[in-house]
């Protein structure tokens, strides 16, 4: 069943949705690691067109905008280097500060984009580290309400001219690690499964 927001006929996926499809395709077995579908299925939803391979999401007579909708390889393929991107930053910034991941006391969480993303599905993909739940916040419009207290106080517009000098780039192209961790982060949740264990021991009792 798909449900949308209204219960109207589905138009397209977001991309919250489209981190908990990943997630949620990869638990199933109907994609790999390499986000690659796993063609020995038996069901009409994977299928190859024009010589990419797709699911069907939402056939057509139940869309919207009269025709299927569907999620690619290639489109899989985007969301991983994407959050391949994301994961390896963030583990090459901790390792050049000294720290890891275990180190981490909180993950904020801001923009529409945060505000909607499932943590369980995030994490499954290896978008995020695999932290406590209680150590994620989701700020919601971060932007607008920084500009909102920072209107009201001259004593945390100070505070922020001291963060804002505090401030250093940090060129992570031109950093060794980077691209080591971003090669090892370009599978779902990620090459090293150490790194994601309840992940990977959901995934392996899911199989069985």
């Amino acid at each position: 069943m798909i449900i949308t927001v209204g219960n109207k006929k589905a138009k397209g996926i977001c991309g919250s949705g489209l981190i908990t499809l990943a997630a949620k395709l990869l638990e199933t077995g109907v994609i790999d690691s390499r986000g690659k579908f796993n063609q020995a299925l038996d069901t009409p939803r994977i299928r190859q067109t024009d010589e990419i391979w797709e699911y069907v999401l939402v056939f057509r007579e139940n869309t919207a905008i009269d025709r299927d909708i569907t999620i690619t390889e290639p489109d899989l393929d985007n969301l991983i280097r994407a959050k391949g991107a994301m994961y390896s930053a963030a583990l090459t910034l901790l390792e050049e500060i000294g720290m890891s991941i275990t180190d981490i006391e909180r993950i904020i969480l801001a923009g529409g984009f945060g505000s909607y993303v499932d943590l369980q599905s995030a994490i499954t993909i290896g978008l995020l580290p695999e932290i406590e739940p209680e150590k994620v916040i989701y700020l919601g419009n971060g932007s607008l309400l920084g500009c909102k207290i920072n209107a009201l106080t001259n004593a945390l517009r100070r505070d922020v001219m001291k963060v804002v000098n505090m401030m250093t780039n940090f060129e992570l192209a031109s950093t060794r690690s980077y691209m080591d961790h971003y090669m090892g982060a370009l599978f779902l949740p990620h090459t090293e499964m150490n790194y994601f264990p309840k992940v990977k021991a959901r995934l392996e009792k899911l199989r069985k």
